[in-house]
C-alpha cells in the first residue's frame, strides 16, 4: 500500500512536470524572444522544479525529450552538448580518481591529518575555516572537480569520525560551503576557465588587456573575505551546533589512518604529477613544446595520462589501480545524468533561436544609460548576479561588459575596476543547477544535502557574497583608479 502511494505521488510530480513545459507551449512570446525561446524556457523551469521535488532521475531523462521537442536542437546536438563535452569525461574520470584515493586511504589520511593538528582540536571554527580554505585554494589553483570532490571526502570523512550522519547540519553546511568557495574560484586566478575567457572579451573591448596584478589583489580579498563572512553566517545565522566538533581528539583518529603505506605515497605521488601537469601550462610560454604537448591533452588527456601509470603499477603483487572496479564504485550515474543534462541546458536557453540574449540586450542598455554613476554600478551589480544564477556565466559577462566599457568614460569609472566586480559576482552562482559548474555538482549530490537546504543557505551567502564583492571594489580597489 505504501509503495502504491508513493508511486502515486511520483506520478502527481510528473504531472506537474508536463504541466509547467505544456505553458511553453501555450504562452506568446514577448518579442524579441521567439516561440522557442518560451518553450525552451519552461522547459527550463519544469526540469529545475522535478530536481527539486524528487531524488528520481526522470527529470533528467525526459528533458533529454523536451529540449529537442522546442526546436532549439536537435536530439543528437542536445546529446553532444551534455553527453560529448570534455566536462562529462573529466568528471566521470575525476570520481574514479576521488574513489581510488579513498580506496588507498588518501582521503581519510587527509581528513585524520587535519583532525590531529593541535591548533584544530578543541577549536571547531580552525577546522570549518581549514576546510574552506583548502577548497578555495585547491580548486583556484588546480581544478573546480577535483578540489570540491577531494574536500567532499574530507568532510565525510570527519563526519564519520564524529558520529554525524548526511543530512545533519555540519554536513549539509560544509559540503554547500565548499561548492561556493569551488564557484568563487573560476574567477580567483586569472588563468581561471572563466577568468580566462572573461579578460580576453574585457582586452578586445578596452583595447589593452587587464592588470593581472591588480585582478589577483582584488579577486583574492573577496574570496578570504567570503570564506569569514560563511562562518558568521553558520554561527549566527544558520545556528551550526559545533558540540561534537569541539570533542574531536587524538583518541578518535584511527592510527592506521595516519599511517604512510606504500599504496599512500604512490597516490600522493600520483595526485601530485597530476596538479603539477595542471599547472605547468601556466607558467610556460606557449611556443614551448610543454606547453602544446599539455595544452593538446587538456584535462581529460592528463588524467587519463595518469591512470595509465598507475595501471601499470603493483604493490604486493596487485594491481593498485583497477579501473573497472573504481568506475562501478565510484561513479554515481544518477548524478552524472543530471549533470549533463545541466551542460546541455545553459547552451539550450543561450541559442540564438530563443531570442532571449536578444531580450536582454533590447531592455538592459536603456534602463542602465538613465542612472548614476553609484546607482549604476549598484544595478550592473544586481543584474549580473540575478541573471548568472540563470545564464551561462560567461554569457553573462559577455552581454554586460560592452555596456559597461562603454558607458564608464561618461560616468567617470575605470572600466577595469567594474568589469572585475562583474566577473567575480557572475562566477558567485549557486542557485541553480545551471548557474555555475559548482552548482552543477552540488544539485545532483542528494545523498549530503538537500535541494532545500540549497535555497535556504544559498540565497543568504550568494547576497552576502555579492555585498562583499562590491564593498572591495567600491572601498579597496578606488585606492587603484
Amino acid at each position: 500500500m505504501a509503495e502504491e502511494l508513493d508511486g502515486n505521488k511520483e506520478l502527481l510530480k510528473v504531472f506537474g512536470y508536463l504541466v509547467i513545459v505544456g505553458l511553453g507551449w501555450i504562452l506568446p512570446a514577448p518579442e524579441p524572444i521567439t516561440p522557442i525561446g518560451v518553450k525552451v524556457f519552461f522547459v527550463f523551469l519544469a526540469v529545475v522544479y522535478g530536481w527539486t521535488v524528487t531524488g528520481q532521475v526522470w527529470p533528467s531523462l525526459l528533458s533529454c525529450i523536451m529540449f529537442p521537442l522546442t526546436g532549439v536542437v536537435t536530439m543528437k546536438e542536445f546529446i553532444a552538448m551534455g553527453w560529448g563535452s570534455d566536462a562529462f569525461y573529466f568528471m566521470v574520470l575525476a570520481f574514479v580518481l576521488i574513489k581510488f584515493l579513498e580506496q588507498v586511504g588518501v582521503s581519510q589520511f587527509l581528513a585524520a591529518w587535519l583532525m590531529s593538528r593541535k591548533f584544530i582540536q578543541g577549536h571547531p571554527w580552525r577546522l570549518i575555516f581549514m576546510i574552506m580554505l583548502t577548497a578555495y585554494v585547491i580548486c583556484s589553483l588546480v581544478n573546480i572537480f577535483i578540489g570540491i570532490f577531494l574536500v567532499w571526502e574530507i568532510v565525510y570523512n570527519i563526519t564519520k569520525i564524529v558520529k554525524l550522519k548526511p543530512m545533519d547540519k555540519f554536513p549539509t553546511l560544509m559540503v554547500f560551503g565548499v561548492a561556493m568557495m569551488g564557484a568563487l574560484s573560476l574567477s580567483a586566478m586569472p588563468w581561471g576557465s572563466n577568468a580566462i575567457v572573461n579578460l580576453a572579451v574585457y582586452a578586445n573591448l578596452a583595447g589593452e588587456p587587464g592588470n593581472m596584478i591588480r585582478y589577483i589583489i582584488y579577486t583574492v580579498p573577496v574570496g578570504i573575505l567570503s570564506i569569514f563572512a560563511y562562518l558568521v553566517l553558520c554561527k549566527y545565522v544558520f545556528g551550526l551546533d559545533i558540540t561534537p566538533l569541539k570533542e574531536i581528539t587524538g583518541a578518535m583518529i584511527d592510527p592506521k589512518d595516519l599511517d604512510m603505506t606504500k599504496s599512500k605515497k604512490i597516490a600522493f605521488l600520483a595526485l601530485s604529477v597530476f596538479i603539477a601537469l595542471l599547472l605547468i601550462p601556466s607558467l610556460l610560454s606557449k611556443a614551448t613544446l610543454i606547453y602544446q604537448v599539455l595544452n593538446n591533452l587538456g584535462v581529460v588527456g592528463v588524467i587519463v595520462f595518469v591512470f595509465a601509470a598507475l595501471s601499470l603499477i603493483k604493490v604486493d603483487g596487485e594491481n593498485i589501480f583497477d579501473f573497472a572496479a573504481l568506475a562501478r564504485g565510484g561513479v554515481p550515474w544518477n548524478m552524472v545524468v543530471m549533470t549533463v543534462i545541466i551542460l546541455a541546458i545553459g547552451g539550450c536557453l543561450m541559442n540564438p533561436a530563443t531570442g532571449i540574449n536578444a531580450y536582454l540586450q533590447q531592455n538592459l542598455t536603456p534602463l542602465l544609460t538613465s542612472l548614476s554613476p553609484f546607482v549604476f554600478v549598484i544595478a550592473i551589480t544586481i543584474i549580473t548576479f540575478v541573471l548568472t544564477n540563470f545564464l551561462i556565466n560567461m554569457v553573462v559577462v559577455a552581454l554586460l561588459l560592452p555596456v559597461v566599457v562603454n558607458m564608464s568614460s561618461v560616468l567617470g569609472i575605470h572600466p577595469e575596476q567594474i568589469s572585475y566586480l562583474i566577473m567575480v559576482v557572475s562566477t558567485n552562482a549557486i542557485l541553480t543547477p545551471v548557474a555555475s559548474a559548482a552548482s552543477v555538482i552540488l544539485f545532483p549530490n542528494t545523498k549530503w544535502i538537500r535541494t532545500k537546504d540549497i535555497y535556504q543557505y544559498g540565497v543568504i551567502t550568494a547576497m552576502v557574497i555579492t555585498v562583499i564583492a562590491f564593498a572591495v571594489s567600491y572601498l579597496f580597489m578606488g585606492i587603484f583608479y
